[in-house]
């Protein structure tokens, strides 16, 4: 069972995480904007270039968001501890 601040701490990175999340997701549909206006600029009515990138860029956002979402962290505790252990003994 986890102590009150222990419950704090991991509220507080969840809302951290989705909200540098949520950032992320503003930068992809901005991106995709971009290449879409870029797009229709240069080349009206040709080949609909932008779906490559906005679709490698989707899949790539998607990705991040399941472990934010999940309600599982991305970084472990025990990794956490084990970074800790390394920079003791590193001095």
């Amino acid at each position: 069972m986890s102590t009150p601040n222990e419950s704090y701490d991991l509220a507080r990175r969840r809302v951290i995480a989705k909200t540098i999340y949520k950032g992320v997701v503003g930068l992809w549909l901005l991106l995709a904007v971009l290449q879409i206006v870029i797009w229709y600029f240069t080349t009206p009515g040709g080949y609909f270039w932008p779906v490559w990138p906005i679709l490698g860029t989707l899949a790539a956002a998607v990705i991040a968001g399941i472990p934010v979402y999940a309600g599982r962290p991305a970084v472990s505790d025990r990794r956490i501890e084990e970074e800790l252990a390394r920079m003791r003994r590193a001095g």
